[in-house]
């Protein structure tokens, strides 16, 4: 009885184990398609890595027979004046003196390409506030001769006068009380 006993669990067991292979045949066909792809890829990586090692470099021909290119002197660009020149009135500021008329500067428009048509808002002794252009007569008898990016120039009396644009210590116009 041993003997039928053991072939009984022996068939058993191979029975089992088919079951078992049966079942576990796609995870190990799957896992063998993954290595098998892994391994690809990482022959032709190898093979890429390796053909750029293997490559000479580039030629250069040597510097003589090379054609003389002549050196360029960048000290010059800035006498070139790219974005223009700025207006500079340091002589005609110290000749002109600040106007005694009761007028206040409190604003200036202006365009660097149509300087004609700078403004300039001025208040009165009155309060009134108006906007006014190079020519244009102002309360007291002055007239405007020129608008400049922080004072206006007057003709008063015969003499330039400017009207300077006051600013407080946020750097908005001064207001008057």
């Amino acid at each position: 009885m041993k003997i039928k006993e053991l072939l009984r669990i022996a068939f058993q067991f191979k029975a089992t184990e088919a079951d078992v292979f049966r079942v576990a045949t796609p995870h190990i066909l799957a896992t063998c398609l993954a290595i098998g792809y892994l391994s690809y890829v990482l022959f032709f990586l190898t093979l890429a890595v390796a053909s750029d090692v293997e490559r000479p470099a580039p030629f250069v021909p040597p510097l003589e027979s090379a054609i003389d290119v002549p050196t360029l002197d960048f000290s010059q660009i800035g006498d070139w004046h790219l974005f223009g020149q700025a207006l500079t009135n340091d002589s005609a500021e110290t000749a002109v003196t600040e106007t005694q008329l009761q007028l206040t500067l409190l604003g200036v428009f202006l365009l660097s390409h149509a300087p004609e048509a700078a403004g300039a808002i001025i208040q009165a002794e009155g309060g009134q506030q108006k906007k006014y252009r190079s020519g244009d007569e102002l309360p007291g008898g002055a007239s405007i001769q020129a608008i400049e990016k922080k004072r206006v120039v007057l003709l008063h009396n015969n003499r330039q006068e400017f009207l300077p644009l006051k600013r407080n210590s946020v750097g908005l116009p001064a207001t008057t009380e």
